[in-house]
Order: structure tokens, then C-alpha cells, then sequence
């Protein structure tokens, strides 16, 4: 008898296993997908936004100190004045301390970027085989229009 109960169960497991998941199951998963993909997606554009935001901050600190570095050295054709080489020269160390750090804030927005973009293209796959099984099921119109009924 546990043999046969055995057997039984395997019977149904390998069908389960073997049948296809019905096309309205599908659609159900893939709306979820979407939902999930979607939600990380507007997260990931708000957290880009916010990243562009401090790079341009950044980008406009870098160019008031470049500005400044150029003040200095334009006062006097022989150089920095003396009376004034200290103030410079902190200018000058900040500035270059700064440009390593705007190059690795660029590398990581622009890092960011391409994985926002690919959870938009994962997205954007997922609705297309949405569509195509809302089409199947008689859902929306070969157009993309919703059937009313």
C-alpha cells in the first residue's frame, strides 16, 4: 500500500511537473514581475536623481575652486603673490584633492544609470509577455486596447 501511495504521488508530482502552468497563472506571475520590476525601477530613477544632484553640487564646487585658482594666478605674471601663496595653495590641494573624487562619483552614476536602465528593459520584456498572453486569453486586442465586455 506505500508503495502504491508512492508511486501515486510521483505520478502527480511528474505531472504537475510536466503540465503547463495555464495561461491566466502566468499572467498573474508576470503582473506581480512587473509590479516588483517597476517599484525597484522608480526607486532606483529617485536614488539617480538624488546621486545627479550631489555630482552637480560637486561639479560646481570643483569649478568656484578652479575659478579662485585662477584669480590667484592671474594677479601677478611672475606667479602667486607671496602674501596670498597660502590661501592658494589650499585652494589648489582642495581642487585636486576633489577632481579623483568627481571621477569616481561619475564612474558610480554612471554604473547606477545602467542598472536602473536594465530593471526598465527587464520591465519593459516582461510587459511585452504580458501582453502577448492577455492577447491569448482574449483580454486586450491584438492593438493593445482592454476588451471590454
Amino acid at each position: 500500500m506505500l508503495a502504491i501511495s508512492a508511486v501515486a504521488f510521483l505520478a502527480i508530482v511528474v505531472i504537475d511537473l510536466l503540465s503547463p502552468i495555464p495561461p491566466a497563472d502566468r499572467l498573474r506571475a508576470l503582473r506581480q514581475q512587473m509590479a516588483d520590476l517597476r517599484a525597484a525601477a522608480d526607486s532606483c530613477q529617485a536614488a539617480l536623481v538624488g546621486e545627479e544632484a550631489r555630482l552637480l553640487t560637486s561639479d560646481a564646487r570643483l569649478d568656484s575652486l578652479r575659478a579662485l585658482i585662477d584669480h590667484y594666478e592671474g594677479l601677478d605674471t611672475r606667479g602667486v603673490p607671496a602674501d596670498s601663496y597660502e590661501v592658494y595653495l589650499e585652494i589648489f590641494v582642495a581642487y585636486n584633492e576633489g577632481i579623483p573624487q568627481r571621477a569616481t562619483a561619475g564612474d558610480s552614476l554612471q554604473a547606477h544609470w545602467e542598472a536602473c536602465r536594465e530593471l526598465t528593459v527587464r520591465h519593459n520584456s516582461i510587459a511585452d509577455s504580458a501582453r502577448a498572453i492577455a492577447e491569448e486569453l482574449g483580454l486586450i486586442s491584438t492593438g493593445g486596447r482592454e476588451k471590454s465586455d
